[in-house]
């Protein structure tokens, strides 16, 4: 059946093997059961945060910021909120317009719009992970690195009403063709990011970076000492400048359209989180200090998950700089400091999540300890299982 044999080829070079979806859709049927477990049978308590129509909508995994995209895509971007109000400005565009076009032509719900967006992001990004992983690590390496991947404690975000996916997605698309020697398209990628998180700032840097570096697969004519440096240098400012200017030109472009440039940071500064400045380094480390010294972790030690994770990509940036990745320290030295500039301590798991590089890494670590490595899943395992059961029942995670 040679027709057969041609969509079975397409389908494995384009989305990776067949197990490989089928391992992610049943890793996502798991968490959906497990969610359902947690919410209707543990004895957790379950907070309320929306009013009860709006709670019967809402899927198992759509909680807390899934309520501002869900206010975006079924009615837009509304006026600037009232001083000292949070307001649905803060949120990036991409996610909730993508999930709109698809609640408008479809007259599908809002959740299950920004739902749909969330599992066709995952099922194209896992394959772009896969192949990744095939050449750093093997196709035995990639397997691992997927599953460090998939079992860190905060993975269920992929398959939550929340953009991680859609970044994922793009950042993956990104890095794959700058180092292939697209920089154009790698350009529109990086703008895409800039348009989804702005956490796409600390992606500008490690873009920049791996436009420098040489080329996969290249010829000798195509050698980085065959380049004119101008050229490199240009191509590099192409990929790199795209996710950072696009960024702001969101930030400012909404502000300006609504009469107030900075409506994005007053939008923030609506949770109170953050200091928006250098300051924040101080705060951050204030936060630790009394969160350990006061004892507040043994009344909270689910914030202990932000800082074990925050000393985790410390120690994953020291290695990728000793071993000379550049451009993949660069991004996790990059997601590392948005945070901690702006006094931001809560949340870093979330944060950190989507720099991808780090999960081949934790493969090359544990490649000759296998019961380490074993141990490691499971611990990281067991926190994904609490994580996501809080998570589900609207209690603070990341």
């Amino acid at each position: 059946m040679p027709a057969f044999d041609r969509t079975a080829a397409f389908l494995r070079r384009h989305f990776g093997p067949a197990r490989l979806a089928l391992g992610v859709a049943i890793w996502v049927l798991a968490l959906g059961v497990w969610g359902t477990f947690a919410r209707a049978v543990l004895p957790m308590e379950h907070r309320l945060t929306w009013d009860i129509p709006l709670e019967l909508r809402a899927p198992l995994y759509a909680k807390f910021d899934a309520g501002w995209y869900l206010s975006i895509i079924e009615w837009g971007y509304g006026p600037p909120p009232p001083a000292g109000n949070p307001s649905n400005h803060a949120f990036f565009p991409l996610y909730p317009w993508t999930a709109k076009v698809l609640h408008h032509t479809f007259a599908m719900d809002g959740f299950h719009a920004g739902m749909l967006v969330t599992y066709v992001c995952l099922f194209l990004a896992i394959p772009l992970f896969f192949r990744e992983g095939i050449a750093r690590r093997g196709e035995t390496g990639a397997w691992r690195s997927a599953v460090f991947f998939l079992l860190f404690p905060v993975a269920f975000f992929l398959c939550s009403m929340y953009a991680e996916a859609m970044f994922l997605l793009l950042a993956l698309l990104a890095f794959r063709d700058v180092r292939d020697g697209r920089y154009g398209r790698a350009a529109l990628w990086g703008v895409l990011l800039g348009l989804t998180r702005p956490t796409a700032i600390a992606v500008a840097p490690a873009l920049f970076l791996a436009a420098l570096e040489p080329r996969t697969g290249a010829t000798a004519a195509e050698a980085p000492a065959s380049v004119p440096a101008s050229r490199r240098l240009a191509n590099a400012l192409l990929a790199g400048a795209a996710p950072f200017v696009a960024v702001w030109a969101w930030i400012f472009g909404d502000g300006i359209a609504h009469g107030e440039p900075f409506l994005f940071f007053r939008s923030m500064a609506g949770w109170k989180r953050g200091s928006g400045s250098l300051s924040g380094v101080a705060a951050w480390f204030d936060q630790a200090g009394r969160y350990f010294g006061d004892g507040t972790w043994r009344a909270e030690p689910i914030r202990l998950l932000d800082y074990g994770c925050a000393v985790l990509f410390v120690v994953m940036a020291v290695r990728l700089l000793v071993r000379k990745r550049w451009s993949d320290a660069a991004w996790v030295a990059g997601s590392l400091a948005l945070p901690i500039s702006t006094g931001l301590s809560a949340g870093m798991p979330r944060y950190l999540f989507a720099v991808y590089p780090v999960f081949y890494e934790l493969d090359a670590i544990f490649a000759r300890a296998p019961r380490a490595r074993a141990a490691f899943w499971v611990v990281s395992g067991a926190l994904l299982l609490f994580s996501a059961a809080r998570f589900v029942n609207a209690l603070g995670v990341s």
